[in-house]
């Protein structure tokens, strides 16, 4: 009985949808920009970007180096710039990956969340835009604990706060 009415319910709408006109080239354009702010509103919530106060190789070095000094486990820089010429991108912009994760994170989010939280990406994009100045990308560990409640908040506060010791000095 609950496949028949679903089943009804997508075939009207599936009929409404085709009676509607479609829309102008315009409207499918505001559309699509509508639809894009959106991603980019998400996008500025998951993610902290924000500009260094370094040059490109310097911001590269610093953050390794605040990272290995706080006993962080540090782990390859990948030349994402490199990779893109070499997968046949002509021109890109210098981009470099930092694998980082303060030691234990992950182990304790699993505790925290009794292991249902995934792990930390643990990483940080070093990349110049198209403005010419070099920013730093990585997850927003603040918006991430104001999303969920008890230890596991409070455990991703914690690094949070961890990150941001790292980061001061080096971004905006």
């Amino acid at each position: 009985m609950k496949i028949l009415l679903f089943a009804l319910l997508a075939g009207a709408s599936l009929s409404a949808q085709a009676q509607s006109p479609a829309p102008t080239q315009e409207q499918a354009m505001q559309m699509q920009q509508a639809m894009m702010a959106r991603q980019m509103q998400l996008m500025a919530t998951i993610y902290d970007l924000r500009p260094s106060r370094l040059g490109f190789e310097e911001t590269v070095a610093a953050i390794k180096s605040g990272a290995e000094k706080r006993g962080w486990r540090v782990g390859d820089v990948v030349n994402m710039q490199a990779q893109m010429h070499k997968a046949g991108a002509r021109e890109t912009k210098p981009m470099k990956v930092i694998n980082l994760c303060p030691e234990g994170a992950n182990d304790r989010i699993a505790r925290a969340s009794g292991g249902k939280a995934p792990p930390l990406p643990c990483r940080a994009t070093v990349f110049t835009g198209a403005d010419g100045k070099v920013n730093v990308v990585h997850l927003n560990l603040h918006t991430l604990s104001r999303g969920v409640q008890g230890d596991l908040s409070r455990v991703l506060g914690e690094i949070a706060a961890e990150e941001d010791a790292l980061y001061k000095g080096i971004l905006e």
